[in-house]
Parts: C-alpha cells; structure tokens; sequence
C-alpha cells in the first residue's frame, strides 16, 4: 500500500476536500506507465446516486422506530480480491463517536440484508481478475497502479454516497439527518459524508 498518499489523502478528506484528494489521486496514477488499473481516470460512481439514496431511505425505513439512530456507514466489500461483484452494506448505530477511533464501528446495532451493487467499474473488476489471475502483481508498475487505483476507488465510492446524501436531502429522506461514514473493507481512509 502506498501509505504515504494514504496518509495524504487521509489529510485533505479530514478536512472536506474530497475532490482535492481526487484529483491528487489521479495525478499520481498518471504519472505512474499505463496499465489497464488506468482505466479508472475520470470515471466516477455517480450514476448510482439517487438509487443509493432510496437504497439508503429504504434501509432506514426498516430498522425498528424504537432504534434512535445516531450514524450509519457504508462499507464496500474487499473489492481487490473479490473482482466478480462490488457491493456496499449499510450498518446502523445508536451512537456516533467521531473519527479518531474508529473501533466503535465494530458494535453496530442494524445491518442491511441486502447490499447495493456498485456498477460502472466493469472494466476495473477484469483488471483486478486479470492482476490475480496473472499474478502482475510481481511487477512493481502493475503494483504500484493497482495501489493507487485502489485509493482512487474508495474515493469514488466516498463522492458517490456525499452526492446520494444531496439527493436524500433534496428529497427531504429521513437518512441524511444522521452522520454518513464510508470506506471499503479493511481501508481506514474514512469519510464522513453528512
């Protein structure tokens, strides 16, 4: 893992700007040799945005009215060695205690049954197969590509669910009064998107 640009990135979503850690994402994989991990330049998750929000509203919906929920978060799958289906699942908390310590989202209180597929990384899913199954790993280029798309994905999927909470709000949904965290399995590049 590049922990260097993690801890970069991890900087600049602290402080909201998220699109600045987009953009310092992608600088960095273009000025790495093309591979087919290049793919994700430019691309975006927002297609996904109003059916996420329902996705999201619905989840809400069917959790207990005597659960007072304080935060809910996203998480996406181990999306690097499970390339076959991306897919978010939402958790639901009594409580919300911020940023620093993240153990806490561990005791979650409601978890979604279903998951929200993710589509539009198609092309993404086959390099990650293709990595695997060819073992490019043992090429430095091919590893260092895949660690900063990695990045760039999770940063993705982080505009995706702040523009799902623009449209939850735009539609007055109940979710979007709570704070929203998301990452992907085992990443604690974490973003608060409400």
């Amino acid at each position: 893992m590049n922990f260097d640009l993690q801890d970069e990135l991890k900087d600049l979503i602290s402080l909201d700007k998220l699109d600045d850690a987009i953009i310092l994402a992608e600088r960095k994989l273009q000025a790495q040799p093309s591979t087919a991990f290049h793919s994700i330049l430019g691309k975006n998750l927002l297609h996904l945005a109003t059916p996420l929000a329902d996705f999201m509203e619905d989840f809400y919906k069917s959790l207990k009215p005597t659960l007072k929920i304080k935060a809910l978060y996203g998480e996406m799958n181990g999306f690097t060695i499970n390339p076959d289906l991306w897919f978010l699942l939402m958790f639901a908390y009594d409580t919300y205690e911020g940023l620093d310590d993240l153990d806490w989202l561990a005791d979650y209180e409601h978890y979604s049954e279903d998951a929200f597929v993710l589509t539009g990384f198609e092309d993404l899913q086959n390099a990650y197969k293709d990595y695997h199954k060819k073992k490019k790993y043992k090429d430095e280029h091919q590893r260092d590509a895949n660690e900063t798309c990695e990045l760039i994905i999770i940063l993705r999927l982080q505009e995706l669910l702040r523009a799902a909470v623009k449209t939850g709000k735009a539609k007055g949904m109940k979710w979007v009064k709570v704070p929203v965290l998301v990452t992907a399995h085992d990443y604690d590049l974490i973003y608060k998107a409400s």
